[in-house]
């Protein structure tokens, strides 16, 4: 599958989440997809930016999770709240995918 492919995928996994009541304000796509580096058997990361996964509320990562299985199962969501993606300078994550992550316009 193709970078571009992958990125479709995603924009209809972000929208599916929306319509489902979860706002995500950002998405990224991280990984082997963005680095172009992806074989047969890679997953597809993609880190969610939501001011609901700030709240720690356990039914959005459930269904950021489970709606996966409605697009592609090979989708693995990240989850990260608004501000923690705004101020966290620590996590090794946040910062590869602020500065290699592709954003997922949707």
């Amino acid at each position: 599958m193709s970078k571009s492919e992958v990125i479709e995928l995603l924009k209809q996994y972000c929208s599916l989440l929306n319509i489902s009541g979860i706002h995500i304000e950002k998405a990224f796509l991280y990984g082997s997809y963005a680095r172009e580096e992806a074989t047969d058997d890679s997953d597809i990361d993609i880190m969610l930016v939501s001011q609901m996964f700030d709240t720690n509320a356990p039914e959005a990562n459930i269904k950021a999770w489970s709606f996966t299985r409605k697009i592609d199962s090979r989708i693995e969501p990240y989850t990260v709240g608004l501000q923690k993606f705004l101020t966290d300078d620590i996590s090794p994550l946040i910062q590869i995918v602020k500065k290699e992550g592709v954003e997922i316009p949707f």
